[in-house]
C-alpha cells in the first residue's frame, strides 16, 4: 500500500471511493434521509477542494496496485467539534476517512491512521481530534482508538449520539 498527498489527477477517483463509501455505509447503516448522500458527497466534495485551495487542509490517500482504496484529510476541527468541547489553539482534525468496500477489513483503514497519526506527529502536534456521527464509525474507532472523549447525547435525535475523541499521540507512532 502506497499513502500520499491527494493529486489533481485522482480527483475523480477519489470522488467515486467517496461515493461508493457514502452508498455502502448509509445502506448498511439503513438510514432513511433522502438528502444525507447527497449533502455528505458535497461536503466531502468541498474538502477535496480546500485540499488545493487552502493550506490549512490536507487530502491523503492509500493507493494498491494504481487503484484508491482509502482516504483521510488533516484540517481545522469541524463545527461539531469545536461547538461543543475545548480544543487547543492551531488543533487538528483527522476526518473524511473512508475506505472502498471492497477493502474493508483488510488492514487499509489500520495502515491510514498510522500514516496520518506520522503526519501529525511530523507537523509537531501531539494531540488530534476525530468525531463520528454513524455508529458502525463510532464502532470502528472505539475499537481502534478506545471510548470517546466526549458523547453528544441524542445530538442526531433520540438515541442518536456523536462521539468525539482527543487523541493523545504516542512517541513513536
Amino acid at each position: 500500500m502506497n499513502f500520499r498527498a491527494l493529486e489533481q489527477s485522482d480527483v475523480k477517483s477519489l470522488q467515486r471511493l467517496f461515493m461508493e463509501s457514502l452508498s455502502d455505509l448509509i445502506r448498511r447503516e439503513r438510514f432513511e434521509d433522502a438528502d444525507l448522500l447527497d449533502e455528505e458527497v458535497a461536503r466531502l466534495n468541498t474538502t477535496i477542494q480546500d485540499h488545493f485551495d487552502d493550506d490549512t487542509v490536507d487530502l491523503y490517500v492509500v493507493e494498491e496496485d494504481g487503484i484508491l482504496v482509502g482516504a483521510g484529510a488533516l484540517l481545522p476541527p469541524n463545527d461539531i467539534i469545536s461547538g461543543n468541547i475545548q480544543i487547543e489553539r492551531d488543533a487538528i482534525e483527522l476526518g473524511s476517512v473512508y475506505v472502498s468496500p471492497r477493502m474493508q477489513r483488510r488492514g487499509v483503514g489500520q495502515f491510514l491512521l498510522e500514516e496520518m497519526m506520522r503526519e501529525i506527529s511530523v507537523r509537531g502536534k501531539k494531540v488530534f481530534y476525530l468525531d463520528a456521527g454513524f455508529p458502525s464509525a463510532q464502532a470502528y474507532w472505539q475499537k481502534r482508538l478506545g471510548e470517546p472523549s466526549h458523547i453528544l447525547e441524542h445530538y442526531w435525535g433520540p438515541g442518536a449520539s456523536h462521539m468525539i475523541w482527543r487523541v493523545h499521540i504516542k512517541q513513536g507512532t
